[in-house]
């Protein structure tokens, strides 16, 4: 245990932070793949060596826009038609206003109770009691 100790004793605040900061480094280039090839620049062939060996198709890029926009239109007709079904939906409300199915869930046509009315009258004392301070001292002042 003494081992242990003096051994943390030892042990200075500045190596720590190293071995912490290189930690964080690893940490954070295996999150973003900077070892990977993702980062590499993509050129076009110059000379007519190396256009012999391009491949023939659609890029990576172009793959992941191709379907970067087939998913934005998937999720726009989606939507539009989720729409239609929500207004369809609403008209259908079996003659009921949007309102009145509000109030009827959130049971607004009960009364207050008394315990929540007696906190709103000493929340609005509280607050005529905060806007009554400075302007007294305003008069006060003006005076």
């Amino acid at each position: 245990m003494k081992r242990v100790t003096s051994w943390l004793q030892s042990i200075k605040i500045k190596q720590i932070i190293t071995v912490f900061l290189v930690g964080l480094t690893f940490l954070i280039g295996s999150a973003f793949d900077i070892h990977g090839n993702q980062l590499q620049a993509q050129a076009e062939a110059v000379t007519p060596e190396a256009t012999q060996y391009k491949v023939e198709g659609k890029s990576e890029g172009e793959v992941k826009v191709d379907r970067i926009k087939d998913n934005a239109e998937k999720s726009a007709k989606l939507l539009q038609d989720e729409g239609l079904n929500i207004k369809n939906r609403a008209a259908e409300g079996k003659g009921k206003n949007i309102f009145e199915n509000i109030k009827e869930k959130l049971n607004l046509d009960e009364p207050i109770d008394p315990g929540t009315k007696k906190a709103g009258e000493q929340l609005l004392e509280a607050a005529e009691d905060i806007v009554k301070v400075p302007q007294k001292a305003l008069n006060d002042v003006s005076k």
